[in-house]
């Protein structure tokens, strides 16, 4: 076939619904025409309305399966490197939608099928405008060609139709040999089978032609479905994200719950035993008597130690311990209770700076109207009038008129006054903080250990904690910590109460949940004690906050810098300490007796650090006497220290006193010393010359 001298020419094929027909007669055109100069337009005639009138779903999948078929037209154009275009054209009768197609676009080349019956293509080749040249195809090949009047100026109208009559020849030559197999087939039962199987054929394409418009449909649905299970993930995830915050936030109560749920489960095995031994002590009048016998010794000794510790007085001091004064000596010594000497508020009254015979002192005057404030004003006289030790706060005095306590004045304040740079308090060193870790961890052994009645404080935290002139601490503040019969059998002694008093983020979780104190109650305090001297944060979730850092490595980003330079080994070990002071579970925590045991090598080799680093420095602090150069029992600067057997240094003359007096327990700890041997400290006692020289010139 020649091709055209027209560039750029447009040839449009006119396809079928069937793909496959279509695929062949459009590779048929493709075969044909230069790919460089022809523009193919693929054309479907689409006459679905007239099946669904009154359905749209099928009619929109049935347009949407002629567009699917378009596509791949188009795709098997691109292939060859073919331009080309879509074009679908709506009318129910597929030869006027042709006719239609030729006459409103003008159309000069068209390639279409030729069914095997010939009924559409001469109805096309007759009624179809004369100018359009259409090449008839069936099966990809050639049947005839329509020329254009055009293209044959002198032929007649006869020879036009012995053109039509050739399309004609052949479809009769069809139609013959298509009558000949009928002949061949003479039975009616041959005929109905042919039919059956033309109405089976016809049902089958159908079936396909639906089956591809469900597979469609199954795709649009999956990705509808696809895309709704992501928005769902989505959302699900914003929830997990939402659940998961408020999970943090129940964290603590949740291990609270766990760990009293264990306790308590502890605790009734402990009273099933107690149950069993109270049974077998009723059957047993021996096991009465021996047992009778027990607490009568062990209250005389219980007489002879309280007369012991009536006796026992702090040495050098000038005051006596527990006087009494009248409310007109207070009176005097604040002005009248002059607001401008006012230096604390409290819960149950205030306390006032005085002078009180020639001796500056604190004075806490309660509300007359605090009827628990009375109870605490009774309570704190009860201990600090029966126990003494360098780390707690001194009693002076009380005037039972206007319910007021006066202790010894510490012009320092409190530890959260220095740890909150409170009037521009200058910040601890972390020598300085460790120091003030053991003190507070002495002053708790020595409670924890008194005999026969051992002290828990209730109430440990910093405010409670004072600091005097050489910022030593002394714990204060006694009002509602307990005094308890230490118990002969291994169960832990304890106070029970249904309204649980203290500052809530130092309170052990287990004595809010049970109202049961104990002296591991004082632990967890004590803990969180420690994690705050160590970072400076508050204390609400501060044992939260270090575990995370000590778990991902980053425990330094979180120590306080305004102390110094933390050695790392030593934050390190102060911080697993307050952390396992402060674990939720009582049964975990160690006693203070073990916490000692841990924090002393820390103290020790922190104070040996502070001792050299003050021999080989060259300028000091003129404003405070390191805290090592003081006597723990005179609370001055020692001349002749000397380190006796519980590892402490004190001055000799103080510390043979304390053993030639029938002592033989530690001023410190309160426990039995392992012997009276004393080892002169020649490192502390060359610090101290030196600095006592330096402040001479």
């Amino acid at each position: 076939m020649a091709t055209s001298e027209v560039k750029e020419q447009k040839v449009y094929v006119c396809l079928p619904p069937n793909y496959i027909e279509g695929k062949h007669i459009l590779s048929w055109a493709l075969s044909q025409f230069p790919k460089d100069e022809t523009t193919i337009v693929i054309s479907l005639i689409f006459t679905a309305a007239k099946n669904f009138p009154d359905n749209k779903v099928l009619l929109n999948m049935w347009r949407q399966s002629m567009n699917e078929a378009l596509e791949k037209h188009l795709t098997q154009c691109a292939m060859q490197k073919f331009k080309a275009e879509k074009l679908m054209h709506d009318n129910d009768d597929p030869v006027k939608g042709i006719l239609e197609l030729i006459d409103l676009i003008g159309i000069k080349n068209l390639v279409m099928g030729a069914a095997p019956n010939g009924k559409m293509s001469t109805l096309v080749a007759e009624k179809a405008n004369p100018e359009c040249k259409i090449w008839f195809v069936r099966q990809g090949n050639l049947v005839f060609t329509r020329y254009p009047k055009s293209d044959f100026p002198a032929t007649t109208s006869e020879e036009n139709e012995i053109g039509l009559n050739v399309a004609l020849r052949l479809m009769l030559q069809d139609g013959y040999r298509e009558a000949s197999k009928l002949k061949k087939m003479a039975s009616e039962e041959s005929k109905r089978r042919e039919e059956v199987e033309k109405e089976m054929l016809g049902t089958y394409e159908k079936v396909l032609l639906l089956m591809n418009n469900i597979e469609t449909e199954f795709h649009r649905r999956e990705k509808l479905h696809q895309k709704e299970t992501e928005e769902i993930q989505t959302t699900e995830n914003n929830k997990k994200d939402l659940l998961r915050r408020e999970i943090e936030q129940l964290k603590l109560e949740n291990q609270l719950l766990r760990n009293q749920r264990n306790d308590n489960l502890t605790q009734l095995e402990e009273l099933n035993k107690q149950k069993l031994e109270l049974e077998n002590y009723i059957s047993s009048l021996k096991l009465e008597n021996n047992k009778l016998k027990q607490e009568w010794d062990n209250a005389i000794k219980e007489a002879q130690e309280l007369r012991n510790q009536k006796e026992h007085t702090v040495v050098n001091s000038d005051v006596t311990l527990s006087s009494q004064f009248s409310s007109s000596e207070l009176e005097q010594a604040t002005q009248n209770f002059s607001d401008s000497l006012k230096i604390g508020v409290g819960g149950f009254g205030c306390v006032y700076k005085g002078s009180l015979r020639k001796t500056t002192v604190a004075i806490k005057k309660l509300n007359s109207e605090s009827l628990q404030g009375l109870s605490q004003f009774q309570q704190e006289v009860a201990i600090l009038t029966t126990v003494r030790h360098p780390n707690l706060v001194t009693l002076i005095g009380s005037c039972s008129e206007i319910s007021a306590l006066i202790y010894e004045f510490l012009p320092n304040g409190s530890l959260e006054d220095c740890l909150d740079c409170a009037n521009n308090t200058p910040s601890l060193t972390w020598q300085a903080r460790t120091r003030i870790i053991s003190e507070i961890c002495l002053a708790l052994v020595f409670l924890h250990s008194n005999k026969p009645h051992i002290v828990i404080h209730g109430d440990l935290k910093p405010e409670n904690i004072l600091l005097d002139e050489n910022f030593m601490s002394k714990l204060s503040d006694f009002g509602i910590s307990r005094i308890i019969k230490q118990s002969d059998s291994n169960t832990t002694a304890f106070y029970h109460t249904t309204h649980p008093a203290g500052t809530f983020a130092y309170m052990d979780p287990q004595f809010l949940s049970t109202g049961q104190l104990t002296t591991k109650s004082d632990v967890y305090s004590f803990g969180i004690i420690v994690l705050r001297l160590l970072t400076g944060k508050p204390p609400l979730y501060i044992a939260s906050e270090v575990q995370e850092a000590m778990r991902s490595g980053r425990l330094q980003s979180i120590v306080d810098k305004s102390a110094g330079k933390w050695p790392f080994e030593l934050a390190k070990k102060l911080a697993k300490l307050g952390l396992r002071c402060a674990d939720m579970s009582r049964r975990r925590r160690p006693d203070m007796g073990q916490v000692w045991s841990m924090i002393d090598s820390l103290v020790k080799a922190a104070s040996q650090s502070a001792a050299l680093s003050s021999v080989g420095s060259s300028t000091f602090c003129e404003e405070r006497v390191p805290s090592h150069f003081i006597c723990p029992i005179l609370q001055e600067i020692m001349k002749d220290p000397c380190i006796a057997a519980d590892g402490f240094t004190y001055e000799a003359e103080a510390i043979k006193t304390w053993l030639n007096t029938g002592h033989n327990t530690s001023p410190m700890t309160n426990l039995i010393l392992a012997h009276h041997d004393l080892i002169p400290n020649y490192v502390v006692r060359s610090a101290i010359q030196e600095w006592i020289e330096h402040q001479k010139s």
